[in-house]
């Protein structure tokens, strides 16, 4: 059995094994956020702590010292954003997270050319519709960051938006079928795990099924895809050093976020969830940038390694 369906089995089982025991237990908020904000924390965002290696494979002539700065300026930039223009960055900061999670899902899923359409449309599917279906339960946290109140969303309408989005990503995958750019093998996974997906955010709270899905999934398919990435230019690569790279930027980012959050004190779980987000966002765009010159280095097929 190859790797790529053992890791498979092995992400959905454990996103079923947790979102059943959330199920059957039902802890309460505190407990519920802390454990999925500590997941994302500790096991999401080290996905992102390679950059600066990742940076001086591109680059001989870069450093570390100047990577750091010009990470640190764009994430300023975009806190300035925040600051003046709240809503406007709230939205740029979904789209860029959809288009990064999206291509994500497309290089770890499906052998295609690279397509920024279907990256953005999967992208959709993959956070702007949990949103939207989640809208209301997100609502506090929205109200936080803008100045002015939004009305929650009508069920029905949340429910019209939600599949107009999924039916828009299946009908596009359908036609890349037709012109024979996808397998069918990629284009059933892809659907599968649009379900899967949709029915963890059906069952379960926003945050829950978000650190599934940004922890299992995301997370670790990003690690993989840099590991081999990694290893295809430097022959005496190994996990460990892979594992050392990740560690300075991982302890760095998660102390920094404590500090942060310790120095804000925030009131309750929304305003809390809106610092965090904000602190991510800060990570997310350098991070997305580079990511995607990663993803287009590569060959225009699919090359996750056996």
């Amino acid at each position: 059995m190859s790797s790529f369906f053992m890791t498979k089995y092995l992400q959905f089982g454990l996103a079923l094994v947790v979102g059943s025991l959330y199920l059957v237990l039902i802890p309460d908020d505190d407990v519920t956020n802390i454990i999925a904000l500590a997941a994302i924390l500790f096991f999401g965002v080290p996905h992102g702590a390679i950059d600066h290696k990742i940076h001086l494979k591109f680059s001989k002539k870069s450093n570390v010292k100047k990577f750091i700065l010009i990470y640190v300026l764009v994430g300023l930039g975009f806190l300035l954003w925040w600051v003046l223009m709240p809503l406007k960055a709230l939205l740029i900061f979904i789209i860029l997270s959809a288009y990064h999670f999206g291509q994500e899902l497309i290089e770890d899923i499906s052998e295609t050319p690279k397509d920024p359409i279907l990256n953005l449309s999967w992208g959709l599917i993959v956070l702007v519709s949990p949103i939207i279906l989640k809208f209301n339960e997100l609502l506090p946290t929205i109200n936080f960051i803008g100045s002015q109140p939004i009305s929650r969303i009508p069920r029905d309408l949340q429910l019209i938006i939600v599949l107009v989005i999924h039916l828009l990503g299946y009908t596009y995958v359908v036609y890349l079928f037709v012109k024979k750019v996808l397998h069918k093998a990629a284009v059933i996974r892809l659907i599968l795990f649009s379900i899967y997906l949709l029915l963890s955010y059906l069952l379960l709270p926003f945050i829950v099924a978000f650190a599934l899905y940004f922890v299992l999934f995301h997370s670790i398919n990003a690690m993989r895809h840099q590991f081999f990435w990694m290893r295809d230019r430097s022959a005496d690569y190994t996990f460990l050093i892979f594992l050392k790279d990740l560690s300075p930027f991982t302890l760095l980012t998660n102390v920094g976020m404590f500090v942060l959050i310790y120095y804000l004190d925030p009131a309750d779980w929304s305003v809390f969830f809106t610092y965090f987000f904000v602190f991510i966002s800060l990570l997310t765009l350098p991070h997305a940038l580079l990511f995607d010159e990663l993803y287009v280095s590569k060959n225009t097929t699919h090359q996750t390694k056996e």
